[in-house]
C-alpha cells in the first residue's frame, strides 16, 4: 500500500469510528461529541502518520498533533478539524525530502521506558527489579516508570511536559505493557502513540491474564511478543536487552534463579487477578432508606470478554467518627446477576444493618470503603 492510499484509508476509517463513538446530547448536535478509546487510537494513528510522512513540515506537524490532543471528549468541529487537515494531505508531495533534514543516525540506545497502566503497577515493579537484576542501573537515568518512586517524574516537574521530553529523547526505548487496564485509560493510549512515534526502539509484553488476540492500537499484532509469565519469552528477552543496551553479559545460573523468581512472583500477582479477572465494583452512594436498612448505589465494570456471576460481595462502610458497619450481599442480589462482557452498569441494593454501631451514613468516609468479591 502506497502513502497516499494509506492516507485514503485512515480518512475512511476515522468516519467509521466517529458514527461509533458519537455520544449524542439531550442539549442537539450542536453539544454532542465524539469520545472514546476507539476514537483516541485513531487520532493516535493519525498522529504516526503525519510524523512518519510529512517531513518537510514542521509547522503542520506541530498543529495537526495539537487539534489531535485536543480532540477526544470535543464538538464535531474538532474532529472536522482533524480529518480536514488529513484531506489537505491528499495534494502533498510526500516523496519530497530536503537535504537539510537528512541526518546521521546514532543507533544506540541507553534508556527504558516503560509504558504501563498504574493498575498494573505490581507486574511493573516485578518487571523494573529483573531489568536490574540483567544489568540495569537502578536510577532514573537508565529507566523510566512513572509509577515507582525513584524511576518517576522529579518533584516539580509539569508532568506533560516531563513525559514529552522524555519520549522525545532520541536514544529511548520504549516497553508497552500491555493489558486490560492499559486498553481501557486514555492516557495510556495517548502515550502509545506518541512513543510509537518518536522511539527509536520499542518491544511489547503482555500480562499473563491479558490475550493476544485483544493487541489492538499503533501496536501492531503480528509482532512478535510474550507474556510475562513465558520462560522461553524472558530468556530471549534478556538477550534482546543486553544486547541493546550493550549491558555485559553474566553467569546463566545467576540469571536462572532471578528469572525464576520473577516468574514465582508474576503468576502469584497473575492468580489474584484472576479470581477477579479485571473486574470492579465501587460503592458510589450510601443512602439511608428508612429504620435499619442502607441503600449502596454500586457500580459494576467488566472489561474483559467473559460473563461474570458474582459468589460473594462483602463492604466494610467506616464513617469520619471512625464507626463502622460490615455488610454482605444475600442471595436475593447474586442468584440471578450476572455482569456481562464489557458491561459498565449501576445496581441500587438495600443492606440492612446495625443502628447501635453508630454508624452515620451522611458522614460516610469514600476513603476507607472496603469492597470484597468473588467470582
Amino acid at each position: 500500500m502506497n502513502i497516499k492510499d494509506e492516507l485514503s484509508q485512515l480518512i475512511a476509517e476515522g468516519y467509521e469510528v466517529k458514527e461509533r463513538c458519537y455520544k449524542r446530547s439531550d442539549r442537539g448536535d450542536a453539544f454532542s461529541s465524539i469520545s472514546g478509546a476507539e476514537y483516541v487510537t485513531w487520532l493516535n494513528k493519525g498522529k504516526i502518520f503525519v510524523n512518519k510522512n510529512v517531513t518537510g513540515n514542521k509547522d503542520f506537524v506541530g498543529k495537526f498533533t495539537e487539534a489531535a490532543d485536543q480532540a477526544n471528549g470535543y464538538y464535531e468541529s474538532s474532529f472536522d478539524t482533524v480529518v480536514g487537515m488529513l484531506k489537505a494531505l491528499e495534494v502533498y508531495d510526500f516523496s519530497e525530502v530536503k537535504e537539510d533534514q537528512l541526518e546521521v543516525i546514532d543507533d544506540s540506545i541507553d534508556k527504558i521506558f516503560i509504558s504501563h497502566a498504574s493498575k498494573d503497577v505490581n507486574y511493573v515493579e516485578a518487571l523494573v527489579d529483573l531489568l536490574n537484576n540483567i544489568g540495569i542501573a537502578k536510577d532514573s537515568k537508565n529507566i523510566f516508570c512513572s509509577s515507582l518512586a525513584g524511576y518517576d517524574i522529579p518533584h516539580g516537574e509539569n508532568i506533560y511536559d516531563f513525559l514529552k521530553k522524555e519520549l522525545n529523547n532520541s536514544n529511548i526505548m520504549v516497553l508497552f505493557v500491555l493489558s486490560h487496564n492499559y486498553y481501557q485509560s486514555a492516557p495510556c493510549l495517548n502515550e502509545m502513540g506518541a512513543a510509537w512515534i518518536t522511539s527509536k526502539r520499542h518491544s511489547t509484553v503482555l500480562t499473563p491474564n491479558f490475550d493476544f488476540k485483544h493487541i489492538g492500537g499503533a501496536i501492531n499484532p503480528t509482532q512478535i511478543t510474550f507474556k510475562l509469565n513465558d520462560k522461553d519469552g524472558l530468556n530471549k528477552f534478556k538477550d534482546d536487552i543486553v544486547k541493546t543496551l550493550n549491558l555485559d553479559e553474566f553467569n546463566y545460573k545467576f540469571w536462572e534463579r532471578d528469572r525464576d523468581k520473577f516468574l514465582k512472583a508474576i503468576n502469584s500477582i497473575a492468580t489474584v487477578e484472576a479470581s477477579t479477572l479485571n473486574t470492579n465494583v465501587t460503592v458510589e452512594k450510601v443512602k439511608k432508606q428508612g429504620e435499619n436498612h442502607l441503600e449502596l448505589q454500586l457500580r459494576f465494570k467488566n472489561i474483559t470478554d467473559k460473563d461474570i456471576e458474582v459468589q460473594y460481595l462483602d463492604i466494610e462502610l467506616v464513617d469520619q467518627n471512625g464507626s463502622v458497619i460490615k455488610l454482605s450481599a444475600e442471595d436475593e442480589f447474586l442468584d440471578d446477576f450476572i455482569l456481562y462482557s464489557q458491561e459498565n452498569k449501576v445496581e441500587k441494593w438495600i443492606f440492612k444493618y446495625d443502628e447501635t454501631s453508630g454508624y452515620n451514613p451522611r458522614r460516610n468516609d469514600k476513603d476507607k470503603i472496603k469492597v470484597n468479591f468473588s467470582i
